[in-house]
Parts: C-alpha cells; structure tokens; sequence
C-alpha cells in the first residue's frame, strides 16, 4: 500500500495546523500582553491576583490532559482509523458516539466531585498563599471547571475530523480559544480582574466545541444517545486508555509540584514562571503539536507496515527540526527585546521583566527536547504500545521531583530553578523515547533520523546566529538572521543534490 497520498493529506493537514497555531500563538502573545498590562505578574492581592489565576487552572487542565487529551491521542484515533479502514463509516460512528457520551459523564462526575473538594485541593496547593488567595483561587477553580466539559465534546469531535485528514475544526478551535480571553482581559478584566478571565476561559471553551461540528458533521458524525461499555472496541479503547491515564498522571504530577514550590516563592512567581513557559513554547506550540496530531493518524494507518512508518517517522522529526531550531535559538538570542516588546509596560515593570528574561533565558532550551516528545510518543501510541511511554513519563517526573526539590529547598534558587528542572526532564524524556522506539521497531538511527537534513538545519542556524550578533536592533536581527537561515539552508541543499548527481551520474 502506498503511504504517500496519505502522507501528502497529513503534511498540508500540519501546514493548516501550523498556520493555525501560529495565528492562535499570536493570540497567545497578545493574551499575555494584554495580561501584563492590567496584572502585571499580580504581585497585588484581591482579584488582581493573576498567580490566583494561573493556580486555578491546575484542576481543570488535570482533568482535561488526563481523560481528554490523554484519550484521544492514546486510544480513539488509532481505533477509530482502523475501524473507519476495515469495518467502515457506520460501525466507526458508533464507536465514537460511545466514546463521546462516556466522556462526557465521567467529566460531569470528576467536574463535581472536584468542585465539591475545591477548597482542600486549593489549601493543598498552595502553602504559601493567604486565606484571601486561596478563596479566590477556590471560586475561580469552580468557574473553570465547566471547560472540560466542553473540550471533551470538542476533543471527540476532533479526533474524528483529524481520522478524516479534516482539519479546519482542529486549526479553528485555539484561535477561537484564546480571542474569547483576550475578549474578556481586554474589556472586563479591568473592572472584574480574574473573575473576567476565568468566565471568558469557559466561553472560549464552548466556542472551541462549537467550531468542530461543521467538521464531524461533514465527515458523516451524527449524535446518537447509544451508551455501551460492553463492545470489543470500547473495551480495547478503555484497555489503550489506563495506560496513558497512569502516564498523564505522572506529568501532571510534577507540574503540580512545580506549581506548589511557586507558590512559596515570592508573590508574583508563579506568573512569571507562566509567562516564560508561554514564550519558550510558541516552537514548541507552532510546529511540534501541528505535526504530530497531523501525521498521528497517518502512523496509525502504517503502523503494520515498518518502512512506510518509519518513512513517516523520519521525515516528520526532520521537519521539526528544521523549525525548531532556528526559532529556538532566535528566541533564546532575542529574549530581551522579546519580553520587553510583549509584556513590559502598564502594571509590568522593569523588574518583572528582569525576572521573566532571567527565567525565559534557560526555559528557552527546554523547547528543543520538548518538541520532538509529542511525535515519539504517538508512534508508541500507532504501534498500541502504551505501557512503555507511561514507564519513561513516571521515571522522569520523579526524576523531575528530585531536581526541583533540591534546587528550591536545598540549594535556595529563584522561579529560573524550576525552567532548569524542566529543560533537564525534557532532554532526558526525549532520549529514553528514542532509544527505546529504536528497540521496539528495530530500527538503526539512520531509520529514524535524516544526518543530512539534520546537519544542514545546524549549520544554517549557526549561520543565523553570527548574523544576529553582527547585526544591531532586534527588527533587523529577526530580518537577516531569518532570512540567511532560509538562504544558506537552500544553497547546501543544493550543492549536496548536485553533488549526489556527479556520484549517481559519473
């Protein structure tokens, strides 16, 4: 069978996504823009308390990376393309009703439950927060709850569009996302503070499922009530799923942590931590998850068929690659102007930027190991090996614990502690998916990585790079350091090529 149309959807599917995500990072920026100016890092207490904020996202986001994101990656899309290539369109919508309404009840009963338990989680948290913080976080948290709900409608609905190489819900639905916030920080949060951004959290949510049914619909989706737990597909979907459950867990468990070592920093930490996360992941946002949820369903297909997989797999890291890196580095050299442009001004001053550059200077590098994670761990998931991912995700939260810890409560170190920490767990977590991807699909590393490719995305950007250090003013940098990435990197493409002629040729 041959991979190469498949393949074709896939890559205009991530060029789609990636445009996409580029659109809602930008909306992204402009939300911690317009975040910076009224909150500053909320070093103030009351509603402009934005630490408050991003503390009550923690429990919603749980839930939504446990069953939600977890599920779909893991367990519906590889079954539902095998059942949508083998059975047929009747029998895969049945699969995905099912999966859709068992979803949504166990989000309802777990959104409860965590609503009900709110003020012990929040006290559990954060230590370091007053009773004031920690109500205010406990209301915000009940608010934000109602958004799972709606991202697993979304998410069902996605997985089924994405199964299709139907993309347009899935490059839609962040951007919707993050306009419904900037919405409400723009126009409300002044008058309404935090309380503004977690309603339009919520409202963003529902727009994020509203902009998946034309999709589904499209790809012959149809609602129906059926509710059964005793099929052979659902019962492998549950049998796929556990596995990533104890995974995501895992991860969830040592962002919690760094969470709570937050909160015993300084009043204002724990925004700035986000802020820095938010910068280092647009490489990471733009063109590692628009790959790897583009090809996912591709790998799904071939995962019988070792050389078009690993066809796929290759040319897939490749193409990370050559984004990743260049816009790593850039990021990493133009961090200053970056944070100052975006951030500084209004409630942000002079020494939150201090602190953000501080922290964004070594989060930056987390984004190189981080962008490939996705794509490996997806192949896992094609090949129905799930265990093994869960393994290598425990082994490194643990791992990450231990280094944290030591860096907070031993060594004394500031919010930039925990980015080392990340870029350390990261790095680790990619090389141990590698190594032992390449033991389970017995393949060498000239299988899964293309040494040219490779070689000439590095020296292109170590050409970038003396280019922005010869350069003044960071417009001009950003100019010339992109454009001699692109240049230089299509003139040793083709002297290679013309090179392999005269081999082939002679």
């Amino acid at each position: 069978m041959d991979s190469r149309p498949s393949l074709k959807a896939a890559y205009w599917g991530a060029l789609l996504l990636s445009i996409s995500s580029l659109a809602s990072r930008g909306l992204g920026v402009f939300r911690d823009y317009s975040f910076s100016k009224v909150f500053g890092i909320g070093t103030e207490e009351g509603s402009f308390a934005l630490d408050a904020y991003y503390l009550a996202f923690k429990i919603p986001d749980f839930l939504y990376l446990l069953l939600i994101f977890g599920a779909m990656s893991a367990a519906f899309i590889p079954l539902y393309s095998q059942l949508l290539k083998k059975e047929g369109q009747v029998k895969a919508m049945v699969f995905a009703n099912e999966v859709l309404n068992a979803l949504f009840l166990v989000l309802f009963l777990l959104s409860a439950f965590a609503f009900l338990l709110a003020p012990w989680l929040i006290s559990l948290l954060s230590p370091g927060f007053s009773a004031e913080m920690q109500d205010l976080t406990v209301n915000l948290t009940r608010i934000l709850l109602l958004s799972p709900l709606f991202l697993g409608l979304s998410s069902v609905l996605q997985g089924v569009e994405n199964a299709h190489k139907r993309f347009w819900g899935a490059a839609l639905a962040p951007v919707v996302y993050n306009a419904s916030i900037i919405v409400g920080a723009l126009f409300f949060a002044p008058q309404y503070g935090v309380y503004a951004l977690a309603i339009a959290a919520v409202a963003g949510a529902f727009l994020h499922f509203l902009v998946q049914v034309p999709g589904a619909f499209v790809a012959g989706f149809r609602y129906r009530f059926r509710f059964s737990v005793a099929g052979k597909e659902f019962r492998e979907f549950i049998g796929l799923l556990i596995p990533r459950l104890f995974g995501t867990s895992a991860a969830q468990v040592g962002i919690l942590f760094d969470t709570f070592l937050c909160t015993l920093l300084p009043l204002g930490s724990l925004s700035v931590y986000t802020y820095a996360f938010n910068l280092q992941s647009l490489p990471f946002g733009v063109v590692a998850i628009s790959f790897s949820t583009a090809v996912f369903s591709t790998l799904a297909e071939h995962a019988d068929e070792p050389e078009h997989f690993l066809h796929t797999l290759k040319k897939t890291l490749a193409s990370i690659w050559f984004w990743v890196l260049p816009a790593t580095v850039g990021l990493f050299f133009l961090r200053e102007p970056v944070v100052s442009l975006i951030l500084q001004g209004g409630k942000f001053d002079s020494d939150a930027a201090r602190l953000t550059v501080e922290t964004l200077s070594i989060f930056v590098w987390a984004a190189l190991p981080q962008s490939f994670i996705p794509l490996l761990t997806r192949a896992f998931y094609s090949l129905r090996e799930t265990w093994l991912p869960v393994k290598i995700a425990l082994f490194c939260v643990i791992a990450n614990l231990s280094v944290s810890a030591t860096f907070v409560f031993l060594l004394h170190w500031s919010v930039s502690a925990l980015a080392l920490s990340a870029v350390v767990n990261s790095l680790l977590n990619l090389l141990l998916l590698l190594f032992f991807l390449k033991r389970r699909t017995q393949a060498s590393l000239k299988h899964l990585l293309d040494g040219a490719s490779w070689a000439r995305t590095l020296l292109a950007t170590a050409v970038m790079v003396g280019v922005i250090l010869l350069v003044h003013g960071w417009i001009l940098q950003l100019i010339f350091g992109g454009l001699s990435y692109f240049v230089v990197h299509l003139l040793i493409g083709h002297e290679l090529r013309d090179r392999l002629k005269q081999k082939i040729f002679a």
